[in-house]
C-alpha cells in the first residue's frame, strides 16, 4: 500500500491517515532530515518553528496558552530532538529499527486480525495516539522491569489502556492493543540484547516525539518522552517554551532533573 508522503513530511498537529494508520506520521521525515549532511534543511525547520513561536502571544492572566503556542513549543523540542539525531547517527539507526517494526509486522498483525475487508477503515482507528502511547510505555517498562522481561507486554498493555482512559481518549479493545505490544516486543527485546537498554529506551522516546501527531495535547508523550529527553536532546530555548505552555508540576520536575543532571 503506498503511503502519502504528506503524512510523512506532517506538519500540521492531526493525523488522520488511512494507509499507515499513524505508524509513519512524521518521523520518517525527521529522520531523513537528521540523515542529511547539509544542514539547510534542518535550520529552515529551526526557523520556521521560531517563527511560529514568534507569532504567538503569551496568556493573559491566569488563561491558558494557545493552542498554537503549545504547538510551536513541542515543535521547537523537535527540531532540536532532530538536530541531536544528526550529530548521532547510531541513534538514528535504532529508531529506523523501531519505526520499521510499527510500520511493518505490528500494522501487518493488526490487519490480518482486525482489518476485515475493509482495512483502511480499521487502520484509521488507529490514529489516536497508539504508537506513541506504545512507545513510552515500552521505555518506562524497560526501565522499570529489565529484570523481569516476560512481563513486559502485559504492563504495557494495561498502561495504555489505562493512560487512554485517564485522558479521556477514545478506548481502543484491549485484544487490539494487547495484538500490538505483544508483535512489537518480541523484535525489540532482541536489539536490547544488542544494543542495550538505555539506547533502546532513548529511541523510543525520541521516536514517540516523532511520531506523535501533538505531543503538546498528549499527557503520556510529555511525560514519558519529552521530560526525560530535556537533559540531553533539547536546548534552553525550547525547555523555556515548554516551560511556558505545560502544567506547573511538569515545569517543576523539568527543573528537578536537570538540577540532578
Amino acid at each position: 500500500m503506498t503511503h502519502p508522503v504528506i503524512c510523512e513530511r506532517a506538519k500540521g498537529h492531526y493525523c488522520g491517515c488511512s494507509a499507515c494508520g499513524g505508524a509513519q506520521h512524521g518521523w520518517t521525515n525527521g529522520l531523513s532530515l537528521a540523515r542529511d549532511p547539509s544542514p539547510v534543511a534542518r535550520q529552515k525547520a529551526r526557523d520556521d518553528s521560531d517563527l511560529a513561536w514568534a507569532k504567538t502571544r503569551p496568556p493573559v492572566g491566569r488563561r491558558k496558552p494557545s493552542r498554537d503556542r503549545q504547538a510551536a513549543a513541542t515543535d521547537s523540542a523537535t527540531v532540536d530532538l532532530v538536530d541531536w539525531l544528526s550529530e548521532n547517527p547510531d541513534t538514528i539507526d535504532r529508531i529506523q529499527e523501531i519505526g520499521d517494526i510499527l510500520a511493518g509486522p505490528v500494522i501487518q498483525e493488526l490487519d490480518k486480525k482486525f482489518g476485515g475487508s475493509r482495512p483502511r477503515e480499521a487502520r484509521r482507528q488507529l490514529n489516536s495516539d497508539l504508537w506513541c502511547d506504545l512507545l513510552v510505555a515500552v521505555a518506562e517498562a524497560i526501565e522499570k522491569l529489565s529484570k523481569a522481561m516476560d512481563r513486559i507486554p502485559g504492563y504495557v498493555t494495561t498502561v495504555i489502556l489505562q493512560s487512554r482512559k485517564a485522558e479521556g481518549r477514545s478506548v481502543l479493545l484491549d485484544a487490539l492493543v494487547g495484538l500490538a505490544v505483544r508483535t512489537a516486543w518480541g523484535p525489540i527485546k532482541s536489539m536490547i540484547h544488542t544494543t542495550g537498554i538505555e539506547e533502546i529506551q532513548r529511541g523510543c522516546r525520541i521516536l514517540a516525539v516523532l511520531i506523535c501527531p501533538a505531543p503538546e495535547n498528549h499527557k503520556a508523550v510529555q511525560d514519558g518522552a519529552l521530560l526525560p529527553l530535556a537533559k540531553e536532546g533539547l536546548l534552553e530555548t525550547s525547555r523555556e517554551r515548554l516551560e511556558q505552555v505545560f502544567p506547573e508540576d511538569w515545569v517543576r520536575r523539568l527543573r528537578e532533573g536537570l538540577d540532578g543532571a
